[in-house]
């Protein structure tokens, strides 16, 4: 695969690089929608396709430009209770901290925005392209292209709804404050007034619904969203949600991509150590895909940033660790390493009782095996086993505590085949319990506990375990605690939207 690199200044003074990849879109990657070309020459509707997707991952230029490639996952773990930071100036440090300001804060709200123009710019090809008289294959593959770019607006604002919006739940039904909502190329260079969290996410199910009706989405795909991909996206969505509603959506969308048959859960050792590296995956519904070398985010990405010979920035927390004692034969501890012999060592030994042989950094991202090299590994987005944990959790909400044992036990079940969740001990925080231990690493701890109500005990029973010092108010919280939800970027607010009237609480 070659790869030549295009950049663009979006908006908000973002440089943006796209690489290239294989099959349909075997061509160079552009963004940059000179809008009398490209918007009229089919050849470029590959590389337009592709933009977004590397856009997602974000690239190796700075950190803060870096998405799913590692500042977005890594923030839904160590803001939580289960991951921390190793050591002071990494590049998790500002979210595990917690005690940012307007002016120092980190966050996705430029490049996520970014995501966004770009897929507006794709949609906006596609409806010029649809005009042009094109052959039936070629309208195919301009629907394919447009409802993946739906499903990417789609998860952008999602996100950015995720580090910067009230949970739905204590939401008012949805009439806090949400994100500036895009579904235009933007004229003006700042972004519109932010809408409601209820508009917010009735377009978020709009473009997710709209990609899932697209006849040409295949059942499944590598590194591109399918139709169960966006299936399972937006259970997710309406997991969040919560309510009868959303738990009754969220089930019935979750139970239709388990029960389609197109993916398993792998049960030996070896198979679920490449689960989130490896293309022959059975499990992983969708990935931002690292073709090889040209197309990673380098060492900003998750998987450097988290292996203990490459950043080693974070691990486990005691608390977490001693919950993984409880159960040595558990399938999950094949994906925690220790940091004897490596890179870590040192710096971890620095740490009051964390000794070298205890297995405390996530090991889920080694690399593809073809390469030997952990930057090339995918990022993951959503796979099976949340999948069922949706279900499972959305089930027991709903009072149907007969599927939710049924999705529960699955995960259960597969993390040691000796074990199982009888209905006496189902609760929400065993199935909570039962996600942060089988999502680890992947981003979700946070945000799970967020909007649920429920706290996040970093200093659990006031102890500080392996924790370092942490600001008072950032040891114990809930929801309520103006630091859950980042600010809008100052640079933002500086340019006078009106955004400046809409900033978070407390900042």
């Amino acid at each position: 695969m070659n790869k030549k690199i295009y950049s663009l200044l979006l908006g908000a003074g973002i440089i943006i690089t796209l690489p290239a990849c294989n099959g349909f879109l075997d061509t160079e990657p552009s963004n940059s929608f000179p809008s009398d070309k490209v918007s009229n020459e089919y050849s470029l509707l590959g590389p337009a396709l592709r933009g977004v997707y590397d856009e997602l991952q974000g690239n190796n230029y700075s950190g803060e430009n870096v998405y799913y490639a590692g500042r977005f996952i890594t923030a839904g773990d160590v803001m939580g209770d289960d991951m921390q930071a190793l050591s002071s100036g990494s590049r998790v440090q500002a979210y595990y901290n917690m005690k940012y300001t307007k002016d120092d804060a980190p966050g996705i709200w430029f490049k996520a925005y970014s995501v966004i123009r770009t897929a507006n710019r794709l949609l906006e090809m596609c409806t010029k392209l649809s005009s042009q008289g094109l052959s039936a294959d070629q309208m195919a593959k301009i629907r394919s292209a447009q409802a993946q770019a739906l499903a990417i607006r789609a998860l952008a604002h999602f996100d950015l709804c995720r580090q910067y919006a009230t949970p739905y739940k204590f939401s008012n039904d949805g009439s806090a404050l949400g994100v500036p909502l895009i579904t235009t190329v933007p004229e003006n260079k700042y972004l519109p007034s932010r809408a409601s969290l209820k508009v917010v996410y009735q377009q978020i199910i709009a473009d997710l619904k709209a990609a899932i009706a697209t006849t040409e989405l295949p059942e499944t795909s590598y590194g591109y969203i399918s139709k169960n991909a966006a299936k399972a996206l937006l259970g997710r969505v309406y997991l969040y949600m919560d309510g009868t509603e959303g738990n009754t959506q969220a089930l019935a969308l979750s139970k239709e991509v388990i029960e389609s048959g197109k993916y398993s859960l792998p049960t030996t050792v070896e198979a679920y150590k490449t689960i989130w590296s490896e293309s022959t995956s059975t499990e992983m519904i969708f990935s931002v895909v690292n073709f090889d070398s040209k197309d990673w985010a380098d060492r900003e990405g998750l998987a450097y940033i988290y292996n203990v010979n490459g950043y080693y920035n974070a691990h486990i927390t005691k608390k977490f660790y001693d919950e993984m004692l409880q159960d040595p034969d558990d399938i999950r501890w094949n994906v925690l390493v220790a940091s004897k012999g490596t890179n870590a060592e040192a710096s971890a030994s620095n740490t009051p009782g964390l000794k070298p042989e205890f297995k405390v950094f996530i090991g889920k991202y080694p690399g593809k095996a073809a390469y030997k090299d952990m930057r090339t590994n995918d990022v993951p987005v959503i796979r099976l086993a949340e999948v069922y944990l949706n279900a499972a959790e959305a089930a027991f909400k709903l009072g149907d505590r007969t599927t939710a044992l049924k999705y529960l036990n699955a995960i259960v079940k597969r993390a040691n085949p000796a074990k199982s969740v009888v209905d006496a001990d189902l609760t929400l925080e065993r199935i909570l319990d039962e996600r942060a231990k089988e999502l680890v690493g992947e981003g979700h701890r946070f945000f799970d506990l967020m909007r649920n109500g429920l706290r996040c005990e970093r200093f659990y029973g006031g102890v500080a375990g392996w924790h370092g010092p942490l600001v008072q108010e950032s040891r114990s919280f809930d929801h309520t605690y103006f630091r859950t939800l980042l600010p809008i970027p100052l640079y933002e607010i500086d340019l006078g939207s009106d955004l400046a009237k809409q900033q978070n609480p407390g900042y």
